[in-house]
């Protein structure tokens, strides 16, 4: 800029603009490192938002053409007809006066009988004694006649006599007497009033017990609330549950739940083959396949009967492979979804699971009405099957669609990446904004006596704020411009699969999305010009005569900090520091910002493969097998001779909280057990699981309090100790005990807990098995899922702080340049002259990475418990000492790098600089 000539005439144009190119070329090298992130983050966010957003679409227009259900209900039989239609109706049903009116009924029968038999009884007595008394008056007469005649009856024969008249009275007029007297006082008005009172005192009974059980479960849903009847349309969905083996993978462990037929609800989008067209075929889902390297044309077996795979599609309810809902991760690598034929669901030899799907016949508006008909709904089903005519009819599961996970999160994660993914892209467009702003503040000091000319020639503050602006509005235009392109076509197939790899997602088409635009050009844009501006215009209100004499301090110069006497060099350098620590402050947030990612990118592999190693350990049994019934179809108690199995009772309760609802596993455990040791506590405490203490931060002592799903009822425990169980959040106390709790039978339980694998009980009594590897498969799947971009991500992350530190560094060597010339002058050599400036930088770095380290691994503890609260289920995060030296070392080999760029650039600084521009 000095060499421009200014002329004092009539200016048509700006003539500064001119040298905005020169100046970016003169400076390529900053300038390509700032684009570079630019467009790679733009690029990527940009693919991010365009993939998503038509994957959005794809799922949004197939719950109508797949016909996606509106929710579904499992019941522990199958409902009858009869039942089915009244649930479809919607309406509540008056549990209280059913229960009363069957109840009732059955009192009827039994006040009428204990009435009956009372009277029959009381009947019975005085029949016999008056024929006693009327065989007893003859006799005396006989025995009065012969005592007249002089002859006397002894009281012993007196008495056989009577016995023999009475049994032969009896034997002949009893019956008769007994019938005509028992009629005569059933006709009595005091029998009646008997009976009628007798009922009364029975039904105001019932009623008590009635209205305290019903007022339970009432309060808990609003039962007596009114409602609008919620119409729906319920369909058969029924499934078995079956372990998955692959002919070609012994090692492989899975299930494969097999549904039959699907014909008006839940279809599904084949991606590859086609449908099941008989017994022995089948149609799985694709993602599975994928991971399980399946094919069409191979053979499966779900449990002991084979298919032949004949197509791969996405299953409109499951775009996320959860078993349960309730599971804390989906799992794609050892689940999966099949549908075979009617004839072939019937070949499985699983236990059939009564699940129906529903569909509103009033579709509601949006999210908020059909929660409200969600909730209705569940009112109807709750009323309708209390009443059933249907035996021990319950309820076992519900789930309503906007609450399925199976349904949700791949929908809720991608609109939540768009999310994160729009955040970073506008943290680094910030944190590159300020080093722009630094780098022209420091252009500024650098040209001060150019623009105390130019402002006293007549140039406004506006021409030379939008010349200082140009620069930074012209890298981010075309990196936005760059970003997009790529966005739409290299990241976009990238992010696809990223997700195609985790979820089982139809086809989509690309589409044009707006937001994509406005997020990745629009916002970066704004954010650089705002940041720049408020620094430039800072700058730019002082006076031409204070830029004309380099004073471009807004406060008063302080006197310089006296320093220890040290020697000369360790004092050069305490003055390189103190007088370039804004910009180390700059640097440390540089740093920071980049320990948070690498944070996560090296923090993630390690916790995961922390449980993966331990999971196995942390299970108090190798195999855990839950019994759909503890009695097979003769009414025997089903056993086990697996040596070490011993019996176990489980049910699942609720921690309720405003935001999240999370299912507790509550287990009692045998008397002595082997595997789950506890000590002897009363009815009010209990153990909890050391994932339970650490997700909730319960301590031993405290008070906790867990409900029941489907009903008003809740269990308020002591915390008696915490039990190192770290593989699930449970409740421990002994079976005794949670019989008497739960109003089982004393010798109740759910199932067998071993070491060694229990294979002698059929199939179809079991309900779920549970080993090592299912508890291992939320590391496994968060492993497969996002492991390998982990690594990547890591080597990303070293180039972003590789990046950010060449910046940082270049800015402090700049504006130490005169300086470093002028030492050069001094006779210092290149060597010592790096020591000087490189040293103090590298002590920086060095105590900032420690620092950031710990931030990095705090906030990163923080941004894992929220994202583990809204899951079921708790992996702590954890990160080793080799964790933290990995990220000590990738960030420090970057600055290695960026040390030796450095050193170059010293060597490159003229001593001329220094007889530049001399005041």
């Amino acid at each position: 800029m000095e060499n421009n000539k200014i002329s004092f005439g009539k200016r048509p144009g700006n003539p500064l603009f001119k040298r905005v190119w020169k100046d970016m070329l003169r400076d390529w090298k900053r300038y390509l490192m700032i684009g570079i992130m630019l467009i790679a983050t733009i690029g990527f966010v940009s693919g991010m938002y365009v993939a998503n957003n038509s994957m959005l679409k794809a799922l949004e227009g197939n719950v109508t053409a797949l016909k996606r259900e509106n929710g579904h209900f499992q019941l522990s039989a199958k409902a009858d007809e009869e039942t089915l239609k009244a649930i479809e109706t919607g309406e509540m049903a008056d549990v209280p006066t059913v229960y009363r009116e069957r109840a009732y009924s059955e009192a009827a029968d039994e006040v009428e009988k204990a009435v009956n038999g009372a009277i029959e009884d009381k009947v019975a007595e005085q029949v016999r004694d008056a024929i006693r008394a009327q065989v007893t008056a003859a006799v005396d007469e006989q025995a009065a006649a012969a005592k007249a005649m002089g002859a006397s009856v002894p009281e012993t024969e007196r008495e056989k006599m009577i016995d023999s008249a009475l049994e032969k009275a009896l034997s002949e007029n009893y019956d008769k007497a007994y019938s005509e007297a028992l009629k005569s006082a059933k006709d009595s008005e005091d029998y009646k009033k008997a009976l009628s009172d007798a009922m009364d005192e029975a039904k105001k009974d019932i009623d008590k017990e009635i209205d305290e059980k019903y007022s339970e479960i009432a309060e808990r849903y609003s039962l007596n609330e009114k409602t609008e009847p919620v119409p729906v349309t319920v369909h058969e969905l029924f499934y078995k549950d079956s372990e998955e083996i692959i002919p070609d993978k012994n090692d492989y462990s899975g299930t494969i739940r097999v549904y039959g037929q699907r014909r008006d609800i839940d279809l599904y989008d084949i991606l590859k083959g086609r449908a099941p067209e008989n017994g022995n075929e089948i149609l799985i889902d694709r993602m599975h396949a994928d991971n399980a390297k399946i094919k069409i044309g191979d053979t499966i077996f779900a449990g002991k009967t084979d298919f032949k795979v004949v197509g791969l599609a996405a299953f409109v309810d499951y775009s996320t492979l959860y078993e349960s809902n309730t599971d804390t991760m989906f799992d794609a690598l050892t689940f999966n979804v099949g549908m075979t034929t009617d004839e072939g669901f019937e070949r499985i030899r699983a236990n059939t699971c009564a699940n129906y799907a529903f569909t509103y016949n009033s579709k509601p508006a949006d999210e908020i009405e059909e929660k409200e008909l969600s909730e209705n709904f569940l009112k109807a089903l709750i009323t309708q099957t209390a009443v059933s005519d249907t035996d021990d009819l319950k309820i076992n599961d519900y789930v309503p669609a906007y609450a399925n996970q199976a349904l949700k999160f791949a929908e809720n994660d991608i609109g939540h990446d768009k999310a994160i993914g729009g955040v970073l892209l506008y943290i680094l467009t910030a944190v590159l904004a300020f080093i722009f702003a630094v780098t022209i503040s420091t252009t500024l000091e650098q040209e001060a006596s150019v623009i105390g000319t130019l402002r006293a020639s007549g140039y406004t503050r506006g021409e030379l704020l939008r010349y200082y602006m140009s620069a930074p509005l012209l890298i981010v235009i075309i990196a936005a411009v760059i970003g997009n392109i790529l966005g739409y076509t290299v990241f976009k197939d990238i992010v696809a699969g990223m997700y195609y790899k985790s979820y089982s997602l139809p086809d989509f088409d690309t589409i044009w999305t707006p937001e994509a635009f406005i997020r990745t050009t629009l916002v970066p844009i704004i954010l650089m010009l705002i940041i720049n501006f408020i620094v430039i215009t800072k700058t730019l209100k002082l006076s031409p005569l204070r830029f004309l004499r380099h004073d471009l301090k807004k406060t008063k110069r302080k006197k310089a900090i006296r320093l220890p006497r040290w020697k000369f060099l360790h004092r050069f350098r305490m003055r390189v520091f103190l007088q370039n620590i804004p910009n180390y402050i700059m640097l440390f947030v540089g740093i920071t910002f980049v320990m948070l990612l690498i944070s996560m990118a090296v923090g993630m592999p390690e916790t995961l493969s922390y449980y993966q190693s331990r999971m196995k350990d942390m299970m108090f049994a190798e195999d855990q097998i839950i019994l759909s019934s503890t009695e097979d179809e003769d009414g025997n108690t089903i056993t086990t001779d697996t040596e070490g199995a011993e019996r176990f009772s489980v049910t699942a309760l609720e921690r309720k909280s405003k935001k999240y609802n999370e299912e507790v596993s509550v287990y009692g455990i045998t008397d002595g057990s082997r595997y789950i040791k506890l000590d002897k506590c009363d009815d009010d405490s209990v153990y909890i699981s050391k994932a339970y203490a650490e997700k909730y931060n319960v301590r031993k002592g405290d008070t906790i309090t867990l409900s029941e799903k489907y009903e008003h009822t809740d269990y308020k425990w002591k915390v008696y100790d915490i039990y190192d169980y770290s593989a699930g959040v449970a409740v421990f106390m002994d079976n005794e005990k949670f019989n008497r709790i739960f109003e089982n039978d004393i010798d109740d339980f759910s199932g067998y807990m071993s070491d060694n694998m229990i294979t002698d009980i059929d199939s179809e009594y079991i309900f779920k098995e549970i080993t090592s590897h299912d508890m291992i498969k939320v590391a496994d799947q968060l492993d497969h899922s996002m492991g390998a971009y982990m690594l990547y991500f890591q080597y990303v992350c070293l180039i972003v702080a590789a990046i950010i530190l060449y910046l940082l560094t270049k800015i402090i060597i700049e504006k130490n340049e005169r300086a470093i010339s002028m030492t050069k002058i001094l006779g210092y050599e290149n060597g010592e002259i790096a020591s000087l400036y490189l040293i103090p930088t590298a002590l920086v770095v060095f105590f900032s990475e420690f620092l950031a380290m710990y931030l990095g691994f705090t906030l990163m503890k923080v941004f894992w418990k929220i994202m583990m609260m809204g899951m079921s289920g708790w992996f702590a995060f954890i990160l080793p000492v080799s964790g933290f030296v990995k990220e000590f070392l990738l960030v420090f080999a970057a600055y290695l790098i960026i040390t030796v760029i450095d050193f170059i650039r010293i060597r490159k600084i003229p001593k001329v600089l220094a007889l530049k521009n001399m005041e």
